[in-house]
C-alpha cells in the first residue's frame, strides 16, 4: 500500500499543475521568451528550472517558494525555526534525511504529519517517511534557508555564528590524511577545524562559519558533492569557496566538479605546494567579495 502525500488546499485539485515557468510569467517576473531559453539552459545543465533561476539571481528564494506552493497547491510557510518542536516529532525524520532532502517536520495531528519542504518533488523520501511511520504527509513549502535554519537550531542546537577570519573546515574521513593536511595548513597560520564526513561538517558549519571548506569526495553519510549542494542552499555559505579532494580525476570529472560549484580541486596524495597555492587563491577570492582578511 503506497503512502499518502497530500497538500493543504483542495481548490482546483482536479486540474493539472501549471508549469513553473508559466507561473513566473503570469506574475510578471519573467517573459515567455526568457522562460523558454532558461528551460533549454536548465536541461543542458541537468538541473531544475527553479534551481537555475535562484542560482543566477533572476528570482528570490521567497519567489521560488511562493511559485512552488502555487504549482503544488499547498501553503508557503516561513519563520518557523523560532518555535519549539518536541523530540518525538523530530525523531520521525532523521538528521541525515532532513539534510539530504531539505525537509523539516512541523506538526503531528493524529495520523497526519505536516512537513516543510523546499522541493515538493522529493516523492521517494516522503514516501519512505510516511511508510515507516504509517502516516499521511501534508506538504508545506518553505525556502531552503528557512528549513536549514530550523535543522540547525532544533536538530543540532546551533545558530548562525560570526565568520571566523582565517578558519578552514577540513572534511576528511581518513585520519592520516586529515591530520597531515591539518598540520600543513596550521603551520601556515590557518585555523583548521576538522570533520569526519559531510554530515559532521554540516553540523559544525553554522557555528564555525569558516571562510573556506576543503572536503573529500567520497565519505560515509554525506559525500563531498552532497555536502556542497546542502550548503549552497544556505545564503550565508552560497559564495564560500569549497575545494574538493579526490584520489583521481579525469578531465570530465574535473569539468563536472567546477560546473557543480567547487572552487578548485586537489589530487591525493596531497602535495603541500599545490594545496597551499589553491588555499591562498581561495582566500583571495573571498577577499574580493568580502574585503581583506586581517
Amino acid at each position: 500500500m503506497s503512502a499518502e502525500i497530500t497538500t493543504i488546499s483542495v481548490a482546483n485539485q482536479g486540474q493539472p499543475r501549471k508549469p513553473l515557468g508559466q507561473i513566473f510569467v503570469e506574475r510578471g517576473l519573467l517573459t515567455e521568451v526568457s522562460v523558454q531559453r532558461l528551460i533549454a539552459h536548465a536541461r543542458q545543465k541537468s538541473i531544475r528550472l527553479g534551481e537555475l533561476l535562484e542560482v543566477i539571481g533572476l528570482i528570490t528564494p521567497d519567489e521560488l517558494a511562493e511559485a512552488l506552493a502555487t504549482q503544488y497547491r499547498c501553503r508557503k510557510i516561513a519563520d518557523f525555526a523560532k518555535f519549539s518542536y518536541p523530540a518525538n516529532l523530530l525523531r520521525l525524520i532523521s538528521l541525515e534525511i532532513a539534510v539530504k532532502n531539505t525537509i523539516f517536520p512541523l506538526k503531528m495531528d493524529g495520523d497526519r504529519l505536516a512537513v516543510a519542504v523546499a522541493d515538493p518533488t522529493i516523492d521517494g523520501a516522503l514516501q519512505e517517511i510516511a511508510a515507516q511511520n504509517n502516516l499521511k504527509i501534508i506538504l508545506y513549502v518553505a525556502t531552503r534557508s528557512e528549513i536549514n535554519r530550523a535543522i540547525a537550531r532544533h536538530y543540532l542546537g546551533q545558530v548562525m555564528g560570526e565568520p571566523n577570519l582565517k578558519t578552514i573546515l577540513l572534511v576528511e574521513d581518513d585520519l592520516l590524511v586529515r591530520e597531515m593536511v591539518a598540520k600543513t595548513l596550521s603551520r601556515k597560520g590557518y585555523t583548521v577545524e576538522t570533520a569526519v564526513d559531510g554530515m559532521d561538517a554540516f553540523s559544525k558549519i553554522f557555528t564555525l562559519k569558516p571562510k573556506l571548506v576543503i572536503t573529500d569526495k567520497v565519505m560515509p553519510k554525506l559525500g563531498g558533492y552532497e555536502f556542497l549542494f546542502a550548503i549552497r542552499n544556505i545564503p550565508e555559505f552560497r559564495f564560500m569557496p569549497v575545494i574538493l579532494m579526490t584520489a583521481a580525476a579525469t578531465p570530465d570529472e574535473e569539468k563536472e566538479a567546477l560546473e557543480k560549484g567547487f572552487f578548485d580541486f586537489v589530487l591525493k596524495p596531497v602535495k603541500e605546494i599545490g594545496l597551499l597555492t589553491r588555499v591562498q587563491r581561495a582566500f583571495q577570492s573571498s577577499e574580493s567579495l568580502y574585503g581583506k582578511i586581517a
